[in-house]
């Protein structure tokens, strides 16, 4: 007898009467016993991750769109269900449970490791999300066999789709926004449709175009009709619609003139009985899991209070008592990054007064406060400074937290810029709801001379990809600031308590 089960029927023996009775149940029982266990001990690893996906969408975030990528996985996996089984009914368990062992330890790294590495990037990324793909693959391929699991194969590597870098980079493409947040989703419509339909490849490809042209229709619909609709039904309804539509029009299509019947395949016996044994395996691994914290946001700039006045995207800041503003910049494309009516707004700003504290020239000081106002504050937690100012081969210190009154506390940086040659203090703070927000950045640079260099906001994010790139395989230790240099720490101090104090005072709020 060789390795490989020679047949479906090839059952252990000698069961208790629990498990004799569970063996004889008609297979689609046992497939429903064996996905409510992956389907519970998910839950259970990933508690955390579901809630703040749902916390992601709530928010407005166009991180929401990952549960797109389940729900038509599932319609195309019935697609896939109805066509006849062409798998060999024979199975190797050594080679599922060293296939799947990988898949299993390969997860609880990327949830050890990885994600911890780039806590900054978290919401960018969502390795916690590739993580439970890969955990609910494995334990897939531990419970069910390798064998079935590959004839799905491309419902498994659409679900990849999950990892939340490629989708970001393509709404930003896109031009940012809602619409194009509900046009890059319809790519899982498309493939999703391709791969239910395609016994054929022309099929497949018609299926394709037709969800193509049923999403952007119904995104049209949405964007005439309902334009004030959260971002959430940009993204879920077009694709979902899409494929349910072009589902039933290709089945009922196909079986003119014959029975309508949707569940006409026969539920073939499973290949793998052998799976009790393989079950403590999937267990093990979901214990460690359950227990992993997810980055927190203190990273990134926290909203400590409500804005002292109305704010209106492309408002600039009113500069404090001492200093006058001497240039102002208008940067418009940030909707790609902070959604509809982002603006960022440059504001470099002059003390009158001389001060050899902070020159020992007696120079009068520049500094440069960027404002920012979004519709989409939890975007300011997905894009941080170092995406927006490129900071690719910048060395940045931990934040320093500062009281800046009026119960707001800022954050405080040291920046070595390899680009810029330069080193800089930043201080940066936030204030507004959940609905507008307001981020407040403030740089002063080790060079008093006019005209030196500040860092640069803009959209593209290529430079940050090569920052992760540069992270994943240098670590932590080549972006941090081992030993941080506050040189301007107390003129950010004063200047930027004297700026939260003056907008608080024009805009006749007390605190």
């Amino acid at each position: 007898m060789t390795a490989m089960t020679a047949t479906v029927e090839a059952r252990p023996r000698g069961l208790s009467g629990l498990l004799d009775r569970y063996y004889q149940l008609h297979p689609t029982y046992l497939l429903i016993v064996r996905w409510t266990w992956i389907a519970a001990l998910t839950g259970i690893a990933f508690r955390e991750s579901f809630v703040s996906i749902g916390l992601t969408a709530h928010r407005e975030g166009i991180g929401g769109y990952v549960w797109t990528v389940p729900t038509v996985a599932l319609l195309v996996a019935i697609g896939i269900s109805r066509r006849h089984r062409t798998e060999l009914p024979i199975h190797d368990r050594q080679t599922d449970i060293i296939v799947g062992t990988m898949g299993l330890v390969l997860a609880l790294l990327i949830q050890l490791v990885l994600l911890q590495r780039y806590a900054l990037y978290f919401h960018l990324l969502r390795l916690d999300l590739l993580a439970m793909w890969l955990y609910v693959l494995s334990s897939s391929i531990v419970l069910f066999g390798l064998r079935p699991v590959a004839r799905f194969a491309w419902v498994w590597a659409m679900m990849s789709m999950v990892f939340a870098l490629p989708y970001y980079l393509l709404v930003i493409f896109l031009g940012g926004g809602k619409f194009a947040a509900g046009a890059a989703n319809l790519l899982i419509a498309g493939i999703g449709a391709g791969i239910a339909t395609g016994r054929t490849m022309r099929r497949g490809l018609t299926g394709s175009i037709a969800a193509w042209v049923v999403g952007f229709t119904v995104l049209g619909i949405i964007f005439v009709a309902f334009t004030d609709a959260p971002v959430v039904v940009y993204q879920e309804v077009p694709p979902v619609t899409a494929v349910i539509v072009v589902g039933i029009v290709m089945f009922l299509r196909s079986r003119r003139g014959m029975p309508k019947r949707v569940l006409d395949r026969k539920v073939e016996p499973l290949a793998v009985w052998q799976v009790w044994s393989a079950l403590p395996l999937v267990i093990a691994v979901a214990v460690p899991l359950a227990f992993v914290q997810l980055p927190t946001e203190a990273s990134t700039t926290p909203i400590t209070r409500t804005s002292p006045g109305q704010l209106s995207p492309g408002q600039p800041l009113v500069a404090p008592v001492g200093w006058v503003t001497v240039q102002r910049q208008d940067y418009r494309d940030m909707k790609r990054l902070y959604g509809e009516n982002a603006v960022l707004v440059r504001q470099g700003m002059t003390s009158l007064n001389s001060d050899t504290r902070f020159d020992k020239l007696a120079r009068p000081r520049t500094v440069v406060v960027d404002s920012l106002v979004s519709e989409r504050p939890f975007s300011f937690g997905v894009y941080p400074n170092r995406v927006l100012y490129g900071l690719t081969d910048a060395r940045i210190s931990a934040p320093r937290p500062v009281d800046l009154g009026m119960g707001v506390t800022g954050q405080m940086f040291s920046v070595v810029d390899d680009d810029l040659l330069v080193t800089w203090n930043s201080l940066q703070f936030a204030w507004g709801d959940g609905q507008l927000a307001q981020r407040v950045t403030i740089f002063a640079v080790d060079n008093h001379d006019p005209g030196a260099p500040f860092p640069e906001p803009s959209a593209d994010i290529t430079s940050s990809v090569r920052t992760l790139i540069t992270l994943l395989f240098r670590g932590n230790a080549v972006l941090d600031a081992r030993k941080p240099s506050f040189k301007d720490a107390e003129l950010l101090t004063e200047f930027g308590r004297a700026l939260v104090a003056e907008q608080f005072r024009s805009s006749g709020n007390t605190g």
